[in-house]
């Protein structure tokens, strides 16, 4: 007797069965902010530009170093989303898994 192989829809399904209470609602929530002056980013848990505020001063700058500043802001806000999905998760992984996570992400 063969497994016919399961549908999407039936691993989504048991996937959301497993998850722990609302973990990826919150994951899915989580986004980060980072000001420099005139500008602000947002991004989400996986580091993708969500928001982007460019006051007056911001756009007074050379373009080289608006997106310097821009990218700088970035990676530091995409580090402080996955902090934010570290603390998430670790409600719901035991301790030395938590903090496997966390050294792994390099964000102990």
């Amino acid at each position: 007797m063969t497994d016919e192989p399961q549908s999407i829809e039936e691993m989504l399904a048991q996937d959301d069965e497993r998850e722990p209470l609302g973990v990826r609602a919150a994951l899915d929530e989580i986004t980060c902010s980072a000001r420099e002056d005139d500008v602000v980013v947002t991004v989400d848990l996986h580091g993708k530009l969500v928001g982007l505020d460019l006051g007056p001063r911001a756009m007074a700058l050379r373009p080289s170093a608006l997106a310097a500043r821009v990218h700088r802001l970035v990676d530091s806000a995409a580090r402080d989303a996955l902090a934010a999905g570290v603390r998430v998760l670790a409600d719901v992984l035991d301790e030395p898994a938590a903090a496997e996570l966390a050294a792994d992400l390099a964000l102990s």
